[in-house]
């Protein structure tokens, strides 16, 4: 560093107000430039009046002045004129744009100025009344060091400068007495705080302004920009991505929307942790931008990113993409999953896109021998499907096309009916019949279940109450709830308050919980279990064996009654494994004090299995079909179904 750098940096330092910031003295020239238009109109009004008292000779009728006195005036007047003119054009001109050097606007105000105070020194000490002298002087001063903005260093200097200049012509024409000197410098302390203080003012305005505008562009910059990756967020990306498709120019049938996401991030986290993990997606956002150079990239959400890339080499870009996530890290098997739409027009929608990429990789999910997958015709019918099970799931319930329907559960010593299953079925106007292992899939991944199961829960306790006002045979009916009912909603109040609101008995309700909703140390669900059971429900463990962590289930939780999966029947006869792993699983729960419900049984053969090796209830199309309540109710009416007696 030079020494004129090292000093330079030392009064910054000290006296940081008095080195600005390129927003501050672009603000501080702007304000000279306005400030320049309604100073050199009034300039040049005052110096066209004076030519024009001059042209009229109402000037020498105010002394005896000679014709050289009168024509160095008006040559003065014209200097002045044309100085004014030349700083009101280019002011006027740098305001519209058509100049934009700030050069020769300084160096115009600066020659101004000079002009100008110039020509109050000239006016001054060439008046023929010497009781007036210094008034054109102080006019000058006044015009250009406080209209006019200047930096405090050079404010005082040209005050100084130019008072200095008065007090030399002053001393020229006689001697200079002590009120002259108190006059002068009070004046020039005036003039120097009054130039002082506008300077502070502008500048105090000038900072705010650059700090309210440091503040805009950050928030703007926030709202635009995911504040882990610096990658654009969905709603700068989807401005953008419009842009390019409405653009005629662009051929859309070469572009594709990407939806990417990074397998087994989840594991990376728990292993390294979540610093780690920030520092990786860091790096993936990298190398995202640097494969998809000039294209629209953005981090959707969480580990996934999305792009809107041209057709050709896309896939090749991708899987270099994978391979350099698999080079960071060895230990943890990441992945990389890809889903790519291509839009159909220049009406497409970035969002909908989006959708459907995403769609597209989540049929992958589980396929490890899949990294992309492009959206298709059957995708998109299964996606309109999908849209319209979230869109309408509270039509259907509020206009009663979803229906509760029983399934019988009968007890395995005499074939008699002991409950049911409440199942819910969708009868659409538009769709038909959409089956269950269509809509719920759905209904829990965009957390809407909690929505299904309580109306479920509701319309069984209706049912409930009226079989007991009419005299019907009461039956316990097994009511399901999914895992994401206990974090949408509160199934113990919600239970405990329908049990009231119909006046039902609680040894009607069973409580099913699947397995695979079941996870160790679930602390909320195992409270609310408990809640449960305080209050004399009983508990039911559904679809025991279709997950991988059955025993752990069974060591974690306490149920009373396990329903063994229907898949463990599949092949009854033809597989030998079947009958030892049934009886094991049957004698575990007695060994732990469970009762057990075997579901999907369709033979006599395997019936009469289960009723042997001990099995209390069982429940499959042998012993019926799920029914609507009325023809589920006419049966139990008519006989067909017999009551177990307990």
């Amino acid at each position: 560093m030079s020494l004129s750098e090292k000093c330079k940096a030392f009064i910054k330092k000290r006296f940081p107000n008095l080195f600005y910031s390129s927003y501050v003295k672009d603000y501080l020239f702007i304000s000279n430039v306005r400030s320049s238009i309604y100073l050199s109109i009034v300039i040049s009004a005052l110096e066209i009046c004076m030519l024009i008292m001059v042209v009229l000779g109402i000037i020498l009728k105010d002394g005896d002045q000679t014709f050289l006195w009168i024509l160095h005036h008006a040559i003065s007047y014209i200097i002045l004129l044309a100085t004014s003119v030349f700083m009101l054009l280019y002011s006027i001109a740098y305001l519209k744009g058509k100049i934009k050097n700030q050069k020769i606007g300084i160096f115009l105000r600066l020659f101004f100025t000079v002009i100008a105070i110039l020509f109050g020194l000239y006016i001054s000490f060439a008046s023929y009344d010497k009781s007036g002298q210094a008034f054109a002087f102080i006019t000058m001063e006044t015009f250009c060091l406080c209209l006019l903005v200047w930096h405090p260093i050079n404010h005082v200097i040209i005050l100084t400068l130019s008072f200095a200049a008065y007090l030399f012509l002053q001393s020229r024409l006689g001697p200079i007495t002590f009120s002259i000197q108190v006059n002068i410098f009070t004046m020039w302390v005036a003039l120097l705080m009054t130039g002082l203080n506008i300077h502070h003012q502008r500048r105090v305005e000038a900072q705010k302004d650059e700090n309210l505008e440091k503040l805009t562009l950050y928030l703007k910059d926030k709202s635009l920009k995911d504040e882990l990756t610096k990658l654009p967020n969905l709603d700068c990306f989807q401005r953008n991505a419009l842009k390019i498709i409405s653009d005629e120019n662009n051929d859309i049938s070469k572009l594709r929307f990407v939806y990417i996401d990074i397998e087994n991030f989840k594991n990376y986290n728990e292993k390294h942790g979540f610093r780690a993990g920030n520092n990786f997606l860091r790096k993936v956002a990298k190398n995202i931008e640097e494969l998809f150079t000039g294209e629209p990239v953005a981090r959707f959400s969480d580990d996934h990113f999305i792009l809107l890339a041209n057709s050709e080499g896309l896939e090749e870009k991708l899987l270099k993409l994978k391979e350099l996530i698999l080079q960071e890290e060895a230990n943890v098997s990441l992945g990389l999953k890809c889903g790519i739409y291509m839009p159909q027009d220049r009406l497409t929608d970035p969002s909908v896109a989006l959708d459907r990429a995403r769609y597209a990789c989540s049929s992958i999910k589980k396929h490890f021998s899949h990294d992309i997958a492009e959206y298709n015709r059957e995708m998109n019918r299964e996606f309109k499907i999908k849209q319209y099970i979230i869109n309408n799931i509270d039509t259907a319930l509020k206009e009663g096309y979803i229906e509760v329907y029983y399934q019988p559960v009968v007890w395995a010593a005499d074939g008699k009916l002991c409950g049911a299953e409440a199942l819910a079925r969708w009868n659409d106007p538009t769709h038909g019949f959409l089956s269950p292992g269509t809509f719920i899939p759905v209904l829990e991944e965009y957390h809407q279940i909690h929505k299904l199961d309580m109306y479920m829960l509701e319309t069984v306790c209706e049912d409930l109450q009226r079989a007991h006002q009419n005299n019907y045979p009461v039956l316990p009916i097994s009511v399901n709830f999914s895992r994401l009912d206990f974090d949408l909603s509160d199934p113990v109040t919600e239970v405990s308050e329908f049990i009231k609101k119909y006046q039902i008995d609680k040894k009607d309700i069973h409580v099913e919980i699947t397995e695979s909703a079941l996870t160790a140390n679930d602390t909320k669900l195992q409270k609310a279990m408990n809640e449960f059971r305080a209050q004399g429900f009983s508990l039911w463990l559904d679809d025991f064996g279709a997950g991988y962590s059955g025993l752990n289930v069974l060591k974690d939780y306490s149920f009373d009654t396990m329903k063994i999966d229907m898949q463990f029947l599949s092949h009854f006869s033809e597989n030998e494994k079947t009958r030892p792993i049934l009886m094991s699983i049957i004698e575990l729960a007695h060994k732990i004090g469970m009762q057990t419900l075997t579901e999907g049984v369709e033979t006599e053969e395997a019936y009469e299995f289960l009723k042997k090796i001990g099995c209390q209830r069982l429940q499959g199309y042998l012993f019926g079909k799920p029914l609507h309540k009325d023809v589920f109710l006419q049966k139990l009416m008519n006989g067909e179904y017999q009551v177990h007696k307990e």
